[in-house]
This record gives structure tokens, C-alpha cells and sequence, in this order.
């Protein structure tokens, strides 16, 4: 996996770049994640030629040690305002993870994909762009740059910085919104970071160290420090930012609805003829079961003979055998 850059900013003002992308270098490589198959470094930051403090100004500073940002190789250093503090006596771990993020264009976003005007950096970043912003407007107002500046400009001197440099670049930064915007670009990579720190020197290794550097056991402590930075594992994550509706999600969303009610619809009307059906059935068989039970009323009613009127056979003697052969259940009954 191709390794990040990795940029140290010392008390002097100068900026190391280890891992550039350099014209006739190579970048350096990692097969491996964690602790060792990274970069390690020791650094002496030589207090004893730091420059003492006279009074407390905005430029003061009372820290010790050095600061590290870790970027790609396309992102100059803002190490200044982006990096993080590593400090003497310890041996400071920083496990980072690798992120890919994608953001969208107007009108959906705000990201820029655009080339810098001043051409200093071939891809645009929010630092690139800042680090641009303020190179121009120090130019313009002092006919010089600082020393982290690019350009063809000379370098400014002290009294430059003094009574132009630093006071142009402060009422920048009070008017930075107006003067230097810089959005996100649509395509950017960035580490997130874990810092973890051990003391040093142990006892068992400060009189090794006190030979080795021909140094004592309190400038060790005070000047030295050890930085491993490594990867946390060899993938990386993406974060990609993606419209709320899309052309091919709104047309889905419209034909799920149509295809959804225009079903609602067409059960409704089945559900409509299926109960005219059955009422219609009903209706129906009611009807024949009528007609069935009249017509076989009708037929028992015309089987059987005219009854007898008694009335006019009183007056007759009938003879009834005594023996008589009986008819039919339907005789009988008539």
C-alpha cells in the first residue's frame, strides 16, 4: 500500500517532508499494518538554541517539541495550523487510517474540482488554496514571501517580517472570509489519527543512550524524542456523498405508486363483480328453488279423486266386504 507524507515542522521554522513525490524518488511502500512497518524516527530538538522569551506576544510560544501532519502526497503542508504536537522524553505512536472522501458539485454541493489560478500547485486543496490566498496578498502588500511560501519571490528579512509579513497575514485572517475562499474539493484524502505515548529513556536503556549520543540522561530527556507512524491496517474507508433523489430513484418511487394504486384499483373492481355475482346467484337460485316447489305442490294436488260429498249418500245402504284388498299408499290417501 503506498504510504502518506509526512511533514515536520521544527521550532526553526523548517518544514521535513518525508515520503514526497519527488521527480527521480520513489515513493516508499508498506506490506504490512502496525507497530514497526512504518516510519520511525528520532529527532533532537535542541533546546539549549531555542530563542528566549522576552515578553508574551500572539508569536510566543512556550511549547517544546515538534509538529507533524500527516497528508498525501498531492496536499502541500499547512503543518502550522493542521499538524499535532509531539513532544520531548516520549515516544509518541500514531496509528492512522486511510479515508477517501467524494463530494458532489453544485447544485447538490459546494466541492470545487477547479485548477488554481497562480498554477503553484498542480491539484487544488483546501490547504493549496489557502497557502495561495496568502502567498498572493504577502506579496502584493510586502514585495516578499515566508519561508514556507512557493513562488519566485524573495524570501523575506527580519524587519520585513516584522513591520509587514506578520501584520498583513494577521488582518488576513481577520478578513479571511471575504478574501480567501476556499471550499472543499470534490476528491480528497485525509488520516485520521491515533496518538498513544511511552516514556523515554527507560532506565535500563539511559545509560546506553548517554553513550551512544555522548549526551546525559536530563539533555536525553529533555531533547529527544521518538515517533512511529504506521498504518492501523492496509485498507481504507470511502465516504462518498451521493444526491438525496436521483432521475432513476424519482421515475422507481412514481412507477411503485402508480403500479400500487392502479393495483388497489383493479382489486377493488373484482371485489365489486364477485359481490354483484354472488347476489345475482343468490337471487337466482331463490327463485328456481320457488318454481321447483310449486310446480311439485301442483302435481300432488291433481293425483288425488274429488272427495265425496257425504251428505248426498246418507240415504243409500252400502255393503263393505269384509274382506277387502288394500290399495296403494296413494288410493289410501285419496
Amino acid at each position: 500500500m503506498p504510504s502518506k507524507a509526512l511533514s515536520v515542522f521544527t521550532r526553526y521554522g523548517k518544514c521535513y517532508m518525508f515520503n514526497a513525490a519527488e521527480e527521480g524518488k520513489t515513493l516508499r511502500t508498506t506490506m504490512k499494518g502496525g507497530t514497526g512497518n512504518g516510519l520511525e524516527i528520532m529527532l533532537d530538538i535542541q533546546q539549549d538554541e531555542y530563542l528566549p522569551v522576552w515578553g508574551e506576544t500572539e508569536e510566543t510560544a512556550f511549547e517544546a517539541g515538534v509538529r507533524v501532519q500527516i497528508h498525501s502526497q498531492a496536499e502541500p503542508p499547512f503543518v502550522h495550523e493542521l499538524g499535532f504536537g509531539v513532544a520531548p522524553g516520549f515516544q509518541t505512536f500514531v496509528a492512522t487510517q486511510e479515508q477517501r472522501l467524494t463530494y458532489l458539485p453544485p447544485p447538490w454541493g459546494e466541492c470545487v474540482s477547479r485548477a488554481l489560478d497562480s498554477g503553484l500547485f498542480q491539484v487544488y486543496s483546501v490547504s493549496a488554496c489557502r497557502i495561495e490566498c496568502e502567498t498572493r496578498y504577502i506579496v502584493e502588500n510586502c514585495n516578499c514571501r515566508m519561508v514556507y511560501m512557493p513562488g519566485d519571490s524573495p524570501y523575506c528579512t527580519p524587519e520585513q517580517y516584522k513591520d509587514c509579513a506578520e501584520p498583513a497575514l494577521a488582518a488576513l485572517s481577520a478578513v479571511e472570509g471575504t478574501n480567501c475562499i476556499c471550499r472543499s474539493p470534490c476528491n480528497m484524502t485525509r488520516y485520521n489519527k491515533e496518538l498513544s505515548m511511552v516514556k523515554i529513556p527507560s532506565k535500563t536503556s539511559a545509560r546506553y543512550l548517554e553513550k551512544k549520543f555522548n549526551r546525559s540522561e536530563k539533555y536525553i530527556t529533555d531533547n529527544i524524542l521518538v515517533l512511529d507512524v504506521f498504518f492501523e491496517a492496509l485498507n481504507y474507508e470511502t465516504i462518498e456523498q451521493k444526491k438525496a433523489y436521483e432521475v432513476a430513484g424519482l421515475l422507481g418511487d412514481i412507477g411503485g405508486q402508480m403500479g400500487l394504486f392502479i393495483g388497489a384499483s383493479i382489486l377493488t373492481l373484482l371485489e365489486l363483480f364477485d359481490y354483484a355475482y354472488e347476489v345475482v346467484k343468490e337471487r337466482l337460485l331463490d327463485l328456481l328453488n320457488r318454481e321447483e316447489e310449486e310446480e311439485s305442490h301442483g302435481e300432488d294436488v291433481s293425483t288425488c279423486d274429488p272427495v265425496v260429498n257425504h251428505s248426498e249418500s246418507i240415504s243409500h245402504t252400502v255393503s263393505v266386504p269384509l274382506q277387502t284388498t288394500l290399495g296403494t299408499l296413494e288410493e289410501i290417501a285419496c
